[in-house]
């Protein structure tokens, strides 16, 4: 896949245009630009830039038009939009309609901006890797010659595990297929879960000492001696085998790597007293093949929903889900009487971070303070980054004033708080905030912008403080 990263630029500013086009040429970027709206499909299917610069305010037609054919066109292809105007509304209604961020003209600072489309074009580009990797597996599946009982074994497979997100319910479930294919004692698997290993037995053998010794032996030899837990297990087995009958060897066995083209998942056995045929060993081996296969799409499943609700840089929930979530709340709310609270929160000067000590030290301090975020709310609580420097907080079962004394203790350790980068480097920083709680009628435009009102409210006010009226 080329690299090079590319972007589109539309905007009726001719000036804007070529300042814009010449910096992200400087930077390595690729910029197409357009005075006047293009053929949105046909640029992109053309071109497949990696992220889209687009001004709000158009001739003829609005930015927010443009957004939606892109995002029907490509949906993962990020857009930041553009605007020299005040208006919150059509902001919202941006971020609303998939934006990816709002950059306000005339910019802070053009820094500013490569930083952002810079990570939008990034993740786009690790966007289209995971879709590329998911096509490759499905190339080779489609492309896998399958004799007649590889076939049927392989749509009983499928249609036993579905959509499941647990390997240990894909293993149970392969274990009560095989079964009908294969003559067998027991079925064993050893999963590496990071460093640990988990090594599981169907059925239940009881005390068959003289079989566990041989799976365990068996498995564990697939196993680099790498690990604290593996050593242990090593030991234990030394400790076992001095104790057991010699005739442990009258089990045969084979084993099998349940693997993909880049990750080891684990290790496969079957064990029984008759030898294992060719036959068979060709049956199994594909039987773990589509074991890897479909651990490898859980995996990409759960990396493909974490990317799309998490935000790139902190690792906390992104706009649109944040948003999202606090309308499901608004609506508990308002069914069930429940109380709820919200909090904006603002870094105070966060530009001097990025000015004073560049712009990866603030993505340090962005990320530290949302683990600050993470371990100081309740389970309860959802937090989320709102955008830029702004994050929002929901608070559940919750009225006004506490959610004021959450956000304030909050505030207060941010305060104390020393943030530190490059080993050397350290940072103090302070927040403001604005708290809004839910009454009935209210939806989630009205009571975000209370909540907002009211960190403005705090900033005029000296900010590092919180605003809660």
């Amino acid at each position: 896949m080329d690299i090079r990263k590319r972007i589109f630029i539309i905007d009726d500013e001719k000036d804007i245009l070529f300042i814009l086009k010449e910096f992200f040429r400087n930077h390595g970027i690729e910029a197409t630009t357009f005075e006047a709206i293009p053929d949105v499909a046909a640029e992109i299917k053309e071109k497949k830039p990696n992220a889209v610069l687009l001004d709000i305010l158009l001739p003829d037609v609005s930015g927010i038009e443009i957004l939606k054919r892109v995002r029907k066109i490509d949906p993962n292809l990020p857009v930041i939009m553009m605007t020299g105007q005040p208006d919150e509304e059509k902001k919202i209604d941006s971020l609303r309609s998939g934006a990816y961020a709002i950059l306000a003209k005339p910019f802070k600072s053009y820094e500013e901006v490569y930083h952002i489309v810079n990570n939008a074009a990034n993740h786009h580009i690790e966007t289209l890797r995971t879709v590329e990797l998911t096509a490759e597996i499905e190339k080779r599946h489609e492309h896998e010659r399958l004799n007649l009982l590889e076939l049927d074994f392989l749509k009983k497979l499928q249609l036993m595990i579905g959509e499941t997100e647990d390997p240990a319910f894909v293993m149970k479930n392969s274990f009560a297929l095989l079964k009908n294919f294969l003559n067998f004692q027991a079925f064993a698997t050893l999963m590496l879960q990071g460093e640990d290993i988990n090594i599981q037995i169907y059925p239940n053998i009881g005390s068959d000492t003289k079989l566990m010794e041989c799976i365990t032996s068996s498995l564990m030899a697939k196993v680099p001696e790498r690990t604290r837990v593996e050593k242990q297990m090593s030991e234990m087995m030394a400790i076992g085998k001095e104790a057991l009958p010699s005739d442990v060897s009258k089990y045969n066995y084979m084993t099998v790597d349940i693997s993909s083209r880049d990750r080891v998942y684990g290790y496969a056995g079957l064990y029984r007293v008759l030898p294992f045929h060719e036959n068979e060993e060709a049956i199994f081996n594909r039987f773990c093949s589509n074991i890897a296969m479909t651990l490898e799409k859980i995996r990409l499943f759960n990396e493909i929903k974490t990317l799309s609700i998490h935000d790139g840089l902190t690792g906390i929930y992104n706009h649109a889900f944040i948003v999202e979530a606090l309308k499901d709340e608004v609506e508990r709310s308002k069914r069930y009487g429940s109380l709820l609270s919200v909090a904006i929160f603002d870094i105070d000067d966060f530009k001097k971070v990025n000015d004073t000590y560049g712009h990866l030290a603030g993505d340090a301090v962005l990320q530290k303070l949302s683990e600050l975020f993470k371990g100081s709310l309740r389970a309860i609580d959802i937090v989320g980054r709102y955008g830029g420097e702004e994050f929002l907080a929901i608070l559940p079962e919750t009225d006004g004033i506490n959610g004021f004394h959450v956000a304030e203790r909050f505030r207060e350790r941010i305060e104390k708080e020393t943030f530190a980068y490059g080993g050397e480097e350290t940072i103090k920083i302070t927040i403001s905030g604005g708290v809004a709680h839910y009454t009935y009628g209210m939806d989630v435009n009205k009571l975000i912008k209370v909540a907002d009102d009211n960190l403005y409210a705090a900033k005029r006010e000296g900010k590092n403080r919180i605003f809660y009226e």
